[in-house]
């Protein structure tokens, strides 16, 4: 991104949402560094290749000069002896996406990125500081396959599942990641507890919940964030499964209006992406007006919409 045009977006995001201007800028920041990756076909390289290969990316952002003073398995230091960014009295927050971001391609696992010193706080140089973060990176999952398929959906359609018994909207995920599909699970539920009661090793997990400090917690009132990071996960990958339990709290803790709109922008882009969207709801706790104006937008999972059936495979008995 040109120098000129990122300061630009600051200044109409500090307008618009300066609480969020620097968290926004790191979000497009990492999309922008692992696509850059992507975009150019780099081969992994090895961590004693690392530096090499990253400053030969980095050159192409025009943003600052770097040096890679130190490469582990366990962290990444990087230095920036100008800040495009820090010039203008700001924390280097796209900087430290795009850092990020292309670590993170290059060497297949998510990084988180910090900046343990800033020139705009008088600094000599700025200090970015790479570790591993345990959110697998979108488009991992595990290689073993099961043989034995249970449910069939359509790719790039969404199905909504009314129920108090949230137990088959985690079964079917459990199924399609048993067979290789990549997979997002957003959850009121604590992820820990969901791991293991629905045997979704290999997921990423989101967390609805104001534990700001846990890595895979994102607050249930920052629908933007939780769309955008949603939005990436698909964008990175294809033919995956994504699933949202507990859109009844996020309607509490904001509105009935903006979540819809917020399902509705995940079923264009499960479609744009050939995934597949499940919502599991409890009808009770909406509007009977609430449940009709999801169930206009969503397949029924069991087909009464028709053509959303969520069906055993072929030669399989096991039921729905």
């Amino acid at each position: 991104m040109p120098a000129a045009a990122l300061l630009s977006l600051r200044e109409e995001l500090e307008l618009w949402a300066e609480d969020k201007a620097g968290e926004t800028l790191e979000r497009t920041g990492f999309k922008a560094g692992m696509t850059l990756v992507s975009t150019l076909d780099v081969p992994p390289p090895s961590l004693e290749n690392f530096p090499e290969v990253f400053a030969q990316l980095w050159s192409e952002s025009g943003l600052s000069r770097t040096k890679v003073v130190r490469v582990s398995a366990e962290e990444i230091v990087v230095t920036f002896d100008e800040s495009v960014e820090a010039a203008r009295g700001r924390k280097c927050d796209f900087t430290r996406g795009y850092l990020a971001g292309i670590a993170s391609a290059l060497l297949g696992r998510r990084y988180k990125a910090s900046e343990l010193v800033c020139m705009s706080q008088g600094a000599e140089r700025c200090v970015h500081h790479l570790t591993p973060s345990d959110i697998p990176l979108a488009g991992t999952h595990p290689s073993t396959i099961s043989a034995d398929r249970k449910f069939r959906l359509e790719s790039g359609c969404s199905y909504l599942i009314e129920s108090e018994d949230v137990r088959e909207a985690f079964e079917i995920m459990a199924d399609y990641l048993a067979h290789g599909s990549p997979g997002l699970c957003i959850s009121r539920e604590y992820p820990d507890k969901l791991r293991k009661a629905f045997r979704l090793d290999g997921a990423r997990m989101i967390w609805l919940s104001y534990e700001g400090e846990k890595g895979n917690a994102l607050e249930p009132t920052n629908i933007p964030l939780i769309y955008s990071e949603i939005k990436a996960f698909l964008e990175q990958t294809s033919g995956s499964v994504f699933l949202i339990s507990g859109l009844e709290y996020l309607v509490s803790q904001t509105n009935f209006v903006k979540v819809l709109k917020f399902v509705q922008l995940l079923s264009e882009a499960a479609a744009v992406s050939d995934s597949i969207f499940l919502l599991p709801i409890s009808p009770g706790t909406l509007t009977t007006r609430e449940v009709k104006m999801l169930e206009r937008e969503f397949h029924d999972i069991g087909g009464s919409n028709g053509g959303g059936q969520a069906r055993p495979a072929e030669g399989n008995d096991a039921e729905k």
